[in-house]
């Protein structure tokens, strides 16, 4: 017996405890924290605690895609977070960070960048792995 929790969507949490904030973005400026703050949160972030995880290795080896759910010590507050890790390694490459206060709010996020992500490729891999939901587009996931 497998036991499945019902979770609201991405937004309808965000209605109910606020939207997650951007802290972090590949385009100049399109994030709520000052650039010049960036280091203090890629280094926390980088060095929080992963609680879920999905990428794609590219045909190297390395992580050509990582979306990973953080739990964090946010730099300006000193109070834990929780962000939704999202890069990609190809030329001309997205990345960017967004965070919430409330762990629900950025796990419904991070699923649902999960699906998009597999549903809607930004990165090149093998046309077999296209269109078969997350298990088989994903090296390592943990989204059904």
């Amino acid at each position: 017996m497998s036991v499945a929790l019902a979770v609201k969507p991405w937004w309808e949490l965000a209605e109910q405890y606020g939207q997650p904030r951007t802290v972090m973005h590949h385009r100049l400026y399109s994030s709520s924290v000052p650039r010049e703050q960036h280091a203090a949160y890629a280094f926390n972030i980088a060095g929080g605690k992963v609680l879920r995880e999905s990428g794609v290795r590219a045909e190297d080896g390395s992580w050509a895609l990582t979306i990973r759910l953080v739990e964090y010590i946010e730099p300006a507050t000193l109070r834990t977070r929780y962000a939704l890790d999202f890069w990609t390694v190809t030329p001309g490459g997205k990345w960017y960070v967004a965070d919430h206060e409330t762990r629900a709010v950025i796990e419904a996020v991070y699923e649902h960048a999960v699906r998009i992500e597999a549903e809607r490729p930004s990165v090149p891999v093998d046309a077999k792995r296209v269109g078969r939901g997350a298990a088989a587009y994903y090296d390592v996931t943990d989204v059904a």
